[in-house]
């Protein structure tokens, strides 16, 4: 299983769609990933809604740790967006 440490992969901020693109990108080969969120301070909200439609779009099986309150919080409301709006 591959793990990716968010901070020393982008930076300690994640702030574009691109940034989010670009992490799926190099994971779409993988069956499991986790991604390490330690040390991650912010990201944006155009980050998190790319990387919860990338996602739920692949193939990966992604396992999220060390995020902050932030962070969780703002994809826990990014996810539940998607879900009402794109799988209903």
């Amino acid at each position: 299983m591959k793990e990716v440490n968010l901070k020393d992969a982008f930076a300690k901020k994640l702030g574009m769609r691109t940034t989010a693109k670009k992490l799926f990108d190099d994971i779409q080969n993988e069956k499991e990933v986790i991604l390490n969120f330690k040390d991650i301070e912010f990201m944006s909200r155009s980050f998190a809604q790319e990387y919860v439609f990338q996602k739920y779009n692949s193939n990966v099986e992604i396992t999220e740790e060390n995020m902050n309150d932030f962070v969780k919080g703002l994809l826990e409301v990014d996810e539940d967006d998607y879900r009402e709006t794109c799988l209903s």
